[in-house]
């Protein structure tokens, strides 16, 4: 399938990684394609309904705080040609990983990232890669929405913070570093997982992504 993705690479993936979290790919490496992809809600009748349902929370949760952007995303299971993609979004589709999403050491090794993600608090790692993935969708919509580019929110809640923009990204992950719409996906997984214990910079990011969509 042919989709414009921003992916989610695994645990140690922008090294290199080949441990089960970490696929090798690099954060130039932007050549993912999905193989298939089956509506999230068919992992229900299978008994995959505990993740299923996470996910399903989880962009509800967000449609509660950010409003109407996140109303029409697709939520689907699917393969990747890269083994480090936990999850993509891209045209209104959020596709989580078939690989990953039942595996129940997901969770333990995105709390065990070293710094490459933010942590997860208490919520699980489905949990964690559908919020940043619905960040993409955010920032995406909010650029548009606001007539700017992602770089341009993160500069606008750099300010609010007394953060220089090339810094915002150190203060919420490695992975957010890659480049600014991973810097809001990521800002938004640290807000969803953390709340108030979220980096300032996660905060102020998303506290300016709310302000132009609502």
């Amino acid at each position: 399938m042919e989709l414009n993705l921003q992916f989610f690479g695994g645990r140690g993936a922008s090294s290199g990684g080949t441990g089960p979290y970490g696929g090798g790919m690099e954060d130039t490496d932007t050549n993912v394609t999905v193989r298939s992809q089956h509506p999230l809600t068919d992992e229900i009748s299978k008994g995959g309904g505990g993740f299923a349902n996470e996910i399903m929370d989880t962009r509800d949760a967000f449609e509660r705080e950010y409003g109407s952007a996140v109303k029409n995303i697709k939520l689907s299971v699917g393969t990747f040609n890269k083994p480090g993609v936990l999850g993509a979004y891209g045209q209104d589709n959020l596709i989580m990983n078939q690989r990953y999403v039942k595996n129940a050491n997901l969770t333990d090794a995105m709390k065990n990232t070293d710094g490459f993600h933010p942590s997860i608090g208490n919520k699980t790692g489905a949990e964690a890669v559908a919020a940043h993935e619905i960040g993409h969708r955010l920032g995406e919509v909010a650029a548009q929405k606001a007539g700017i580019s992602q770089r341009d929110i993160v500069q606008r809640a750099g300010k609010s913070v007394d953060i220089k923009t090339e810094n915002m990204a150190g203060h919420i992950s490695k992975y957010a570093r890659s480049n600014y719409a991973e810097t809001i996906a990521e800002a938004s997984a640290d807000v969803f997982c953390n709340g108030s214990k979220a980096s300032k910079a996660s905060q102020a990011i998303m506290t300016e992504v709310k302000r132009i969509l609502k």
